[in-house]
């Protein structure tokens, strides 16, 4: 047997006895990764299983420091990918049937088939204004390829909020609505539509990661026969006029972020 040959299989040896080596980490590695990737915005509970396949329960830190609960989170990787230079991860998230594939590798990371349920509160995260009002219902997060990198976002996604529901607005109808986002480079597009209901949202705006979030827009609705739309979008709106509200919600990053 040659010395080439030698080094080869004790290469291969090695290799492999790594792969199963990082294969057995316990979960709990895989939960703190998440916590100091998200800057302790999210928290993983009772992790089970390997830093390869487990599960355990996700939690997003809202702006006042009350954890929100997001359900039980599952993933499932192979190390031989790590290996190779990437981590790929099939993820599913609460009573999700369909698993969303992580990439991660030092050129960036990338979201395919991703299609997530999350409480409507989670709004509270990304518009602290809506907070006052109490954001309820649930928020349906769908795309098909979104890639990260350091300095850009590039893809198209959706957001639905069905039905929006508000704490300050028990009673009332307000429909469902949805946000369709494409990301270009270093800021993402924002453009309101309305999916179902009797008010008509139009509207949008830009986030990006030094602005912040700026969106703007009108909200159109018809005849209030019973007396109750009117009086809380007065209150709620920049501007109103019989029928038509004018809203603007901005939300600059803290320094230093």
């Amino acid at each position: 047997m040659t010395a080439g040959r030698i080094a080869a299989y004790v290469a291969t040896g090695t290799l492999a006895y790594a792969a199963a080596l990082i294969a057995t980490f316990p979960a709990p590695w895989f939960a703190h990764a998440i916590g100091r990737i998200s800057e302790q915005t999210l928290l993983l509970r009772n992790p089970a299983g390997t830093t390869w396949s487990g599960s355990g329960h996700l939690f997003v830190r809202q702006r006042s420091g009350e954890m929100l609960d997001l359900g039980m989170l599952r993933w499932d990787s192979s190390p031989f990918e790590t290996l190779a230079g990437k981590l790929v991860a099939d993820l599913t998230l609460g009573d999700s049937a369909k698993a969303v594939r992580l990439e991660l590798s030092p050129a960036g990371t990338t979201v395919r088939g991703l299609n997530l349920e999350l409480p409507g509160r989670i709004l509270e995260i990304v518009a602290p204004g809506l907070g006052a009002l109490g954001p309820q219902g649930k928020i349906l997060i769908r795309s098909e390829n979104l890639r990260f990198d350091a300095n850009s976002i590039l893809g198209l996604a959706e957001v639905e909020w069905r039905p929006v529901q508000l704490a300050r607005a028990q009673g009332l109808e307000l429909g469902s609505h949805v946000a369709r986002l494409r990301g270009g480079g270093r800021k993402i597009d924002i453009e309101f539509g309305t999916i179902e209901g009797p008010l008509r949202l139009s509207g949008g705006g830009t986030w990006a990661r030094d602005s912040g979030l700026i969106v703007s827009g009108t909200i159109v609705h018809g005849e209030d026969r019973l007396g109750t739309m009117t009086p809380f979008l007065k209150g709620v709106c920049n501007e109103y006029r019989p029928g038509h509200c004018a809203f603007r919600i901005t939300h600059q990053p803290a320094k230093g972020t």
